[in-house]
């Protein structure tokens, strides 16, 4: 999984200036040559991501670090992640902000692996993916543990691909049609054009208008059907994508994975993660 490390790296740096502006105080009294050794152990069961990350931020300090586990391993309660070696100021520098970045991406890595099993379960072939909601500054971390944790990650941002929301549709007074047309003749041929629809009559006027992507929003698992019965009655259902997304949870997907659609989406994975995946360090 390669992804920008030059920007992660710029990042890292930004939460280390956040973290502390002039000087980390509570160390002043330790000698500036001092060396130490410490591990990161996990302090619950999980799904572990975040340690290319945390390889750039103790390389950015000048920290040895010796891995025992790698992304997307499954982890337990006393599991040693990782060993330290480096100057003690440096290693208590970038201490919470890589603590706090592998549990954030663990968290979400091990709710996308309780979605992703239950739709394993079900033998469905149905993709779970992120959506565009996610903190401000950290998307390209919290995309990232998606996908280690097996689950898509949708488009990264506005320049991706086009997704007509209802408040596009809204500045054109619902025609479904225009605004396919005048978007595809504005934008390159290089990008898919998804579009969210909230009854089933436009689901099928968006697919013979060849939206290459047709988002279900806020439907109940009984109009998701009753709208892919339609295509498959039409013989269109191979024509686009179906996407399902709006208020999707662990405790009612099963519901939604009878109609088969090609993709869930929930903002759960970034927004919400179920799971707490906590770590610790410490001083041998």
């Amino acid at each position: 999984m390669s992804y920008n490390r030059i920007l992660i790296k710029e990042k890292l740096k930004a939460f280390l200036i956040e973290d502390t502006s002039f000087v980390d105080i509570s160390s002043k009294s330790i000698p500036i040559k001092s060396i130490s050794q410490a591990k990161i152990i996990a302090k619950n069961d999980g799904y572990i991501s975040g340690l290319d990350e945390l390889e750039i931020l103790f390389q950015i300090l000048k920290v040895d670090i010796t891995f025992k586990k790698e992304d997307g391993d499954q982890i337990q309660n006393g599991d040693i992640i990782a060993e330290l070696h480096g100057k003690t100021k440096d290693i208590l520098l970038g201490e919470r902000v890589g603590l706090n970045l592998l549990s954030h991406m663990s968290a979400i890595t091990t709710t996308t692996r309780k979605f992703v099993k239950i739709i394993e379960d079900s033998g469905k072939n149905v993709k779970i993916a992120c959506t565009r909601k996610t903190l401000p500054g950290l998307r390209l971390f919290e995309k990232k543990a998606v996908e280690i944790g097996k689950g898509d990650t949708h488009r990264f941002s506005l320049d991706d691909m086009v997704l007509l929301k209802s408040t596009h549709l809204k500045f054109y007074k619902g025609d479904i049609v225009k605004l396919l047309n005048d978007v595809r003749s504005r934008v390159s041929f290089t990008k898919k054009i998804e579009i969210e629809v909230e009854n089933i009559n436009d689901v099928l006027i968006a697919v013979k208008n060849k939206a290459d992507i047709i988002m279900l929003d806020n439907m109940n698992p009984d109009k998701v059907q009753d709208a892919i019965n339609l295509l498959k009655q039409e013989k269109l259902r191979n024509q686009a994508i179906i996407e399902v997304s709006g208020n999707i949870t662990q405790e009612n997907i099963f519901d939604y994975l009878f109609s088969e659609p090609d993709v869930i989406s929930t903002s759960v994975l970034t927004q919400k993660p179920t799971e707490f995946v906590d770590y610790s360090l410490r001083f041998d």
